[in-house]
């Protein structure tokens, strides 16, 4: 084995194998993404303006599903001490 130090990784020489590694796959994935995304917005101030929006819609959409999570959260508290209070 050798030391891939750009890639923060291993290389295989010979007689071994690489075990699967799901984050491998899902990091490479987020990567391409960002190149991308990033490619799209390069001179493009709609494109770049356009996708901040949807980043910003989409985590006040996140964190309106965690509030509501949280106020069910606290209803089932307050129902199960009524209970356990009869």
């Amino acid at each position: 084995m050798k030391t891939d130090p750009q890639n923060s990784d291993y290389i295989v020489e010979s007689g071994a194998t690489r075990n699967f590694e799901p984050w491998r796959a899902e990091d490479e994935e987020a990567d391409k993404m960002k190149q991308k995304r990033d490619a799209e917005e390069m001179g493009d101030a709609m494109k770049s303006l356009e996708n901040r929006t949807l980043d910003s819609k989409r985590e006040m959409d996140i964190l309106a599903a965690l509030d509501e999570m949280k106020s069910m959260k606290v209803i089932t508290v307050v129902t199960a001490t009524y209970i356990k209070m009869s």
